[in-house]
């Protein structure tokens, strides 16, 4: 694995703890670089690469290639770039634990608080 000159935009919301601690720990599996985390507020809304209803699926992430992946997708993808992640990404692509982590990732999303009193998301 080699470290591509385009890195892979990831956005995340830096006000939620749950998204900061995740894209953390993405960060810290890639070595090579090939992440680039994005904090979606920071961004103008003439900017924002996606609306806030999309975002609020998950986390949104572009490929290399353009493509917009959300929630669950997008996380394998940011893992399959990373050295270590790689291991676990590819596991993710077995029929039976792509759907069954694409149920827990949605089931997560779904079940978040977002009042404020905890630091999950706010969107």
């Amino acid at each position: 694995m080699t470290r591509n000159s385009t890195p892979i935009k990831l956005y995340y919301d830096g006000q939620c703890g749950v998204c900061r601690t995740g894209v953390r720990r993405l960060t810290r599996l890639d070595w090579l670089g090939n992440l680039e985390a994005i904090d979606f507020n920071a961004l103008p809304l003439d900017k924002r690469p996606v609306e806030e209803s999309v975002f609020a699926g998950g986390m949104p992430l572009h490929t290399r290639d353009g493509r917009l992946l959300v929630g669950f997708p997008a996380i394998r993808h940011a893992l399959f770039h990373t050295p270590i992640g790689m291991l676990v990404a590819w596991l993710l692509y077995v029929p039976g634990l792509s759907h069954l982590g694409g149920w827990a990732y949605d089931a997560f999303a779904r079940r978040r608080k977002r009042d404020g009193s905890s630091p999950a998301c706010r969107i």
